[in-house]
């Protein structure tokens, strides 16, 4: 209510103008119940901005997100299906549990932020109500943030602080990433 998300919004024209991206993603209290919500929100804008481009450009991304995803697209294109008009059909991935998805997940997904994320074409990922996020989005936020191969992410975050206690998630996350500096 005091205009974070309308300053955030006013940075888009100054990064688009240097070549650089801006997405957003907004997470809402009644789909706290599936993970990465507004980031699998963010990302899909992105794949709609490269599914509108012309078909040179849209070859160029193929060819870059395909090297990045290599034969486990698949695990993306399950929850971003627009990815697959961009990579095409991906083949089964061998099933994992618990801990060992998580971690192809995130091995996945920073692979392919850093395709789009990258020298000469810089990314903002800019999520909105952050104190409905879920622990899977705060894990892969913090796994973005502390990528020692990424550098061209800036994640910008909005939040009601007064819907936010000391023991909220956010408020762990941002302590681990502040130490982590």
């Amino acid at each position: 209510g005091t205009g974070k998300t309308a300053l955030v919004n006013e940075t888009h024209k100054p990064i688009t103008a240097k070549k650089g991206a801006f997405i957003k993603g907004k997470y809402d209290q009644f789909q706290r119940n599936i993970p990465y919500y507004a980031v699998i929100q963010a990302f899909e804008e992105h794949n709609n901005h490269i599914l509108s481009g012309d078909e040179q450009s849209l070859d160029l991304w193929r060819v870059r997100l395909q090297q990045a995803l290599g034969t486990e697209g698949r695990v993306l294109t399950e929850i971003m299906p627009n990815l697959e008009l961009i990579i095409g059909e991906q083949p089964e991935v061998p099933e994992l549990a618990g801990k060992e998805a998580q971690n192809r997940f995130i091995y996945l997904f920073r692979n392919f932020t850093r395709a789009i994320a990258r020298e000469g074409h810089p990314l903002v990922l800019f999520l909105d109500d952050l104190q409905w996020a879920d622990l899977s989005s705060f894990e892969l936020i913090k796994a973005l943030l502390t990528d020692p191969k990424g550098g061209h992410l800036m994640c910008v975050g909005a939040y009601r602080d007064n819907e936010v206690s000391a023991s909220h998630p956010l408020m762990s996350t941002l302590s681990q990433l502040e130490q982590e500096k």
